[in-house]
């Protein structure tokens, strides 16, 4: 019985891999490629958005250099500290700061596991979740300094190899994808496809509430939690939950808030966590009302 049971749960992670592995190898490949050949120039782009007069089109600039960045919060802070230390506006800093965190050239490609209309809408929903960051700190926050740097010294960065950066973000995703899947083919397994149908079963606010709470804990990796979400798609999760999700996520990921916190502060990070979940919890209601994307 035990032995039947693996055997059906094992092939179900070996399908699962397979199915997912042509997103992951080419996010691997592409994040990368922009990682080594094109980060000094994004990374030039995003001071160059901050010498003028900054307007919109210039926070939304910055918002689309995140999302291409392929640098994870870690490797985004020693540009932020550099740029804020040269005089970049902090608008301009805050609007790449957010899409970096929320969206990279890997994550993206890997979107594409649940169709190309659900990694679209989350492009542009990183866009702009980052565009109107930017637009209320120049609002609300342009007389205050936003970003703490006391502790913290920008390092120079070293001469990268496109097959240590690849071998790099395999050894770091690997783990995540086959956890990932190992979950969604217990779940798949064993959770009834009308429990999962029964919880984001309820449309708009209350479907998306629960995808919103249940991302703070459950989001470790984007490419781990992917095969999760496909199932959990598959079993009725709307896609207003499961943007809702993808948005908060990995905006709360353990690794990014304490990222976050080391550059914010106690005040600051506690408003960039309240933007962030009434951001993700509005777009995926609206999502969900709407019914753009079904």
């Amino acid at each position: 019985m035990f032995l039947n049971e693996f055997r059906i749960v094992f092939s179900s992670i070996i399908t699962l891999i397979l199915e997912i592995s042509p997103y992951w190898v080419s996010g691997l490949v592409l994040g990368s490629i922009v990682s080594v050949y094109l980060s000094d120039k994004i990374a030039s782009k995003v001071k160059v958005l901050g010498e003028g007069r900054v307007r919109i089109p210039a926070l939304f600039g910055a918002s689309v250099l995140g999302v291409v960045s392929p640098l994870c919060m870690y490797g985004t802070m020693p540009v932020i500290a550099a740029f804020r230390l040269k005089g970049v506006p902090q608008n301009v800093l805050v609007a790449f700061m957010i899409s970096s965190v929320l969206l990279n050239p890997n994550l993206f490609v890997l979107g594409f596991v649940l169709g190309a209309e659900i990694a679209v809408a989350r492009l542009v929903l990183a866009i702009l979740c980052g565009l109107l960051a930017g637009i209320l700190v120049s609002r609300f926050m342009k007389n205050r300094e936003i970003f703490r740097f006391e502790r913290f010294t920008p390092k120079d960065k070293a001469k990268r190899n496109i097959f240590r950066d690849m071998l790099r973000a395999f050894q770091i995703t690997a783990p995540y994808l086959l956890i990932g899947v190992t979950v969604t083919a217990l779940v798949n397994r064993y959770v009834p496809p009308d429990l999962i149908s029964n919880l984001f079963g309820t449309r708009r606010a209350l479907g998306v509430l629960f995808a919103t709470s249940i991302s703070i804990p459950l989001y470790a990796c984007g490419g781990g939690i992917m095969p999760l979400l496909r199932a959990w798609m598959h079993a009725g999760m709307g896609a207003g939950d499961a943007l809702a999700f993808m948005i908060a996520g990995p905006a709360t990921k353990i690794t990014n808030l304490a990222a976050v916190k080391m550059i914010l502060g106690g005040k600051n990070f506690a408003i960039y966590l309240a933007y962030i979940i009434l951001f993700a919890m509005v777009v995926g209601i609206i999502i969900e009302t709407v019914d753009v994307l079904r």
